[in-house]
């Protein structure tokens, strides 16, 4: 159990691992937000049954086929992610803001052209959708007189001979850390090795992780849809996800506690950009069994993706006795970044949806109308597969190690969305929930996530502007480092806590054409 343990977390992604894909890749392009166009997005993302809106073709494509005139939308967004990291009993945080372009979307309804046939309509869509974002920043500190990350690097090299930097392997840490004098092998009386390693990284430390990330996923958007006596409503999707990810990690080392000691602090920083592309598809239906009612059913098949790893690391080291010395993983491969492919398979989803929608009798516009609707979404994360593609002799293996750490640390969840609209002439007022179950199967990780939604939007003659607010908010952990289990008396310190809140303002404007 313990070596199952031990795998999993250490390819969660939760422990700073440099030059590898972890599992937690395979996560975070396989996660969704609540998104599309404003007025969806206030009433919690769903968007499964209700039809008229041009996010429907991100959910269920057969929403398209509500469609009997042409229509343009357009969103623009701001995200605000704040952090707060609670590391070793000292407590930070930190923020970051973007904006972005949240949507878009042509919709080309049909009219009925043979009054003898039974279908109403064709529809067809086409859209950009922002299906996830990475822009965040995470700050944590504390004070350590238990380990250093250097010892990552001492532990690593015990009993090795020094001509073994030269290997790929420790390219980016070990081998930064005896360039820059962080690290270095200990010698006997002869000046002949001893297969021990020392630091320079000793006594009560200061620590300090920076992580800093941006990017987005997004998604383009081929959708058809078929109306079917006005009770059936019929779609397929042809989609491709784009991934842009970029991450630092900028760790650093202060010497606080002794100002004898040789080291004044050490920085490690990693930079990883991260681009991908892939294929999915949907089928979806919608059954009014009454005019007020309408029910839908969608199957997103996985999404199978590419993605192109680039990463470079760098050390600096200041000490009294040899001043500021840098190193960087560039100058052992040629000037280049180091590069790694792989592949992700994501979740196979199904979504269960209902909405009602109620209207005043006669149709008269002074008095309310609405709609209430809700998503029901299920998936299963531990279906996600990763497959190596570098062209070397450990790619299977090292596939197998990460599908078995996906098996060992994913579950299934489900995810529910639900919201309402009260309109009232050409004004409406929308809000909404969404939650995000746990895909985490150890009892001690929660990342289920939850956001609450509301909204303002304005309809008249063709024309409308919507307006929407998501308050999400999740926890995280962020491992710095691990350390082998009884060695030297060294201790892995505990994982930052971080507890995460994301605000997204958007605005969409669209017309019928």
């Amino acid at each position: 159990m313990i070596k199952k343990v031990t795998l999993s977390i250490a390819l969660t992604g939760l422990c700073y691992v440099v030059n590898a894909q972890t599992i937690n890749d395979a996560l975070r392009y396989s996660s969704t937000m609540p998104s599309g166009s404003s007025r969806i997005q206030s009433t919690g993302g769903a968007a499964g049954s209700l039809g008229g809106d041009y996010s429907s073709m991100f959910v269920n494509p057969a929403g398209v086929a509500f469609f009997k005139t042409s229509e343009a939308g357009f969103s623009l967004g701001f995200q605000n992610a704040s952090n707060k990291g609670t590391y070793l009993g000292t407590t930070a945080s930190d923020s970051k803001g973007n904006l972005y372009i949240n949507s878009a979307a042509f919709i080309f309804g049909g009219a009925k052209k043979n009054p003898n046939s039974k279908w109403e309509n064709f529809s067809v869509g086409l859209g950009f959708n922002r299906t996830n974002n990475y822009n965040e920043r995470v700050y944590y500190r504390g004070v350590n007189n238990k380990s250093s990350f250097s010892n990552t690097y001492t532990l690593e090299l015990k009993g090795l001979d020094p001509n073994v930097l030269g290997d790929a392997q420790y390219a980016h840490g070990s081998e930064l850390a005896d360039a820059t004098g962080l690290i270095g092998p200990v010698v006997d009386g002869n000046n002949q090795p001893t297969g021990e390693w020392g630091t320079i990284a000793t006594g009560s430390l200061t620590q300090e992780n920076t992580i800093t990330s941006s990017g987005s996923a997004n998604e383009l958007n081929l959708s058809f849809g078929g109306n079917y006596t006005d009770k059936f409503y019929i779609g397929g999707s042809l989609n491709v996800p784009t991934y842009h990810y970029e991450r630092s990690r900028a760790f650093r080392e202060t010497n606080t506690s002794d100002p004898a000691n040789e080291l004044n602090y050490w920085d490690v920083v990693e930079d990883l950009k991260t681009d991908g592309v892939g294929f999915n598809t949907k089928l979806g239906i919608i059954y009014r069994p009454l005019p007020p009612l309408r029910l839908g059913l969608t199957f997103q098949s996985p999404t199978w993706a590419s993605f192109t790893d680039s990463y470079v690391t760098s050390m600096l080291v200041s000490s009294k006795d040899q001043g500021v010395i840098t190193a960087n993983s560039t100058e052992t491969n040629e000037g280049y970044a180091d590069e790694s492919r792989y592949n992700v398979t994501t979740p196979l989803k199904g979504i269960a949806s209902a909405s009602y929608i109620f209207r005043p009798a006669g149709g008269d516009a002074t008095k309310p109308s609405g709609f209430l609707t809700v998503d029901y979404e299920y998936m299963d994360y531990s279906a996600m597969k990763m497959r190596m593609k570098n062209g070397v002799a450990t790619d299977i293996q090292d596939s197998n190690d990460r599908n078995q750490a996906i098996d060992q640390t994913y579950q299934a969840a489900s995810n529910i969305r639900v919201g309402g609209e009260l309109k009232l002439n050409v004004f409406a007022i929308r809000a909404g929930f969404a939650y995000y179950g746990n895909p985490y199967k150890l009892s001690d990780l929660d990342g289920s996530r939850k956001y609450y939604t509301g909204g303002l939007g304005y309809r008249n003659k063709g024309i409308y502007v919507d307006l929407a607010v998501v308050y999400g908010n999740y926890t995280s952990q962020d491992q710095p480092y691990t350390l082998p289990v009884n060695n030297e008396g060294l201790v892995t310190p505990a994982p930052a806590d971080i507890k995460s809140s994301v605000t997204n303002v958007t605005a969409t404007v669209g017309f019928k054409f």
